[in-house]
């Protein structure tokens, strides 16, 4: 089976339409589903990957809220970091989404406030991958590349044990700045839905760069290092 960025736009728009015709009480279910498209196809996540290393959430954040309203920004990169954090808080409540709604698209009634956060934040974000992969017009074969396998439920606990660990730490540390605390964010959520899903080389790649992450970290050396031998136990890596 083969999986051409051309079919991953078309079922990435099928997602968007799927929310743009839900409302504002279903939706948090389809963010949460939009979150897991990206972060377990290798094409969108290495795009939010390159992202993150390229620009910083809290200055394109700042300017595109400098007329007091959202506005887009032109570069898709950028346009993919604001919205997939957006999309993160939103999905762990890190942004209270009604309010957010509400502030961010003052109308009379909330599904109006919504058909515009589909319109102006979603809908483009779609659109900044969909010209991304366009640049790279490759084709990646699903069988030798994802390698997606029942993992057994006692690993899948452990692993997530860890992940919910490590990230409930990140939000106390002060060690980190915003910058790489939102990075190792990123890879623990792509890392949670690669075990779920029991993507293993997804697994294998986003364990690389959590441990690279946090390994100078000595307060994560412990959860490091479990994590790791998890891993070897069940000789995933």
């Amino acid at each position: 089976m083969k999986i051409s960025n051309e079919e991953l736009i078309k079922s990435f728009n099928l997602l968007y339409l799927e929310l743009e015709r839900s409302n504002f009480i279903m939706s948090n279910e389809i963010i949460t589903k939009i979150l897991k498209f990206v972060t377990t196809n290798e094409q969108l996540f290495f795009a939010v990957k390159h992202a993150n290393q390229n620009f910083d959430f809290n200055s394109i954040f700042n300017e595109s809220m400098a007329s007091g309203r959202i506005k887009m920004p032109d570069d898709d990169y950028k346009i993919i970091v604001l919205v997939t954090k957006i999309l993160f808080d939103i999905d762990r409540g890190n942004i209270e989404y009604l309010n957010f709604l509400k502030n961010t698209f003052p109308r009379k009634n909330i599904s109006d406030s919504f058909i515009d956060f589909c319109g102006l934040i979603v809908f483009p974000y779609v659109k900044a991958f969909e010209r991304v992969l366009s640049q790279r017009d490759r084709i990646v074969d699903a069988d030798t590349n994802i390698q997606a396998k029942s993992l057994p439920r006692q690993l899948v606990e452990l692993l997530n044990g860890n992940i919910i660990s490590i990230s409930d730490q990140l939000v106390n540390d002060k060690t980190l700045s915003d910058e790489v605390r939102r990075e190792i964010y990123v890879i623990l959520e792509g890392l949670h839905f690669a075990v779920e899903s029991g993507n293993v080389m997804l697994i294998k790649s986003l364990w690389l760069g959590l441990k690279y992450a946090l390994i100078a970290n000595r307060a994560y050396t412990s959860q490091v290092k479990a994590f790791e031998n998890e891993l070897k136990n069940y000789s995933i890596i």
